[in-house]
């Protein structure tokens, strides 16, 4: 597949679609429907979570990945915020599609801030997709995606209630072998506070 010329276009739909996939995820963790529309009835006490980033995906996989939230995102002990509020916690997401021995894992890496920015925790996992085929990232279904929520708000909630499980002294991130790729903490700029990456899609 030939990714020349439409990696800055997708970069840039990423851009302008995230804030209000991210605000729409926020709200419709508990809405009022009426004449209006929607309304958030659920107050934003106790811990708040936002998703700075989602690094890696394409599109569609991306918008699976936002509706698998916002199903998972119900009835836990903290509410889903827009990245441009206040929140306990943010989220920058890396994937990637990975193809070994002919079957295809999506791998996936959380890490959690805090409200100084200092990383609380990272949440990583492999998720099989089945056999293997030349676009790696179209078995990253709805299914697959759900699971990938799952895993990684269940990690939340333990972060938040005190059960988290030990950090890896030396945590990797998912290795690429497709055309999309999720870059780690440890091979991006330095971000100071305020600094915070937007959504992006890298191609190769």
């Amino acid at each position: 597949m030939d990714f020349t010329g439409r990696t800055i276009t997708w970069a840039a739909l990423r851009v302008a679609r995230a804030p209000l996939l991210l605000v729409l995820l926020s709200l419709t963790a508990a809405c009022t429907t009426s004449g209006s529309g929607p309304v958030a009835t659920t107050s934003s006490f106790g811990p708040t979570v936002a998703f700075e980033s989602v690094d890696g995906p394409p599109p569609q996989v991306f918008d699976r990945l936002v509706r698998a939230l916002e199903t998972e995102s119900t009835a836990r002990s903290f509410t889903i915020v827009s990245r441009e509020a206040q929140a306990s916690y943010r989220v920058r997401s890396y994937l990637s599609a990975q193809v070994r021995r002919g079957k295809t894992t999506i791998a996936w890496v959380w890490d959690v801030y805090d409200r100084d920015q200092e990383r609380a925790i990272r949440l990583s996992g492999e998720e099989p997709a089945g056999k293997g085929g030349r676009d790696a990232w179209a078995m990253a279904d709805d299914q697959l995606m759900r699971r990938i929520a799952l895993a990684g708000l269940n990690g939340l909630n333990g972060l938040i209630s005190g059960a988290a499980p030990a950090q890896d002294p030396a945590p990797t991130a998912p290795r690429t072998s497709g055309p999309a790729i999720a870059q780690t903490d440890e091979n991006r700029p330095e971000s100071g506070p305020g600094q915070m990456q937007t959504l992006a899609f890298s191609a190769r």
